[in-house]
């Protein structure tokens, strides 16, 4: 079996700045991680994008923000 993992170029258009601005920016979301389990025949494959440092957006699964965010929903539970 031969699998190939590629890095995504493309467009998000829900990027947020710091100032709170919504841009239209270039981004890559690349592989972070590829682990496999033979005994049930799963590959899991982490990915991430090269703007989730600089995003604010909430909503983006990506985004420090939205990794802050549930951080602090964690914490309250």
């Amino acid at each position: 079996m031969e699998i190939n993992i590629q890095a995504l170029q493309g467009i998000c258009s829900e990027f947020v700045d710091d100032q709170g601005l919504k841009k239209e920016v270039s981004i890559v979301i690349s592989p972070l991680k590829v682990t496999s389990s033979e005994e049930q025949s799963k590959i899991a494959i982490i990915t991430g994008c090269n703007m989730w440092k600089s995003c604010v957006n909430e909503g983006c699964y990506y985004s420090m923000s939205s990794r802050k965010r549930k951080d602090k929903t964690l914490a309250k539970t």
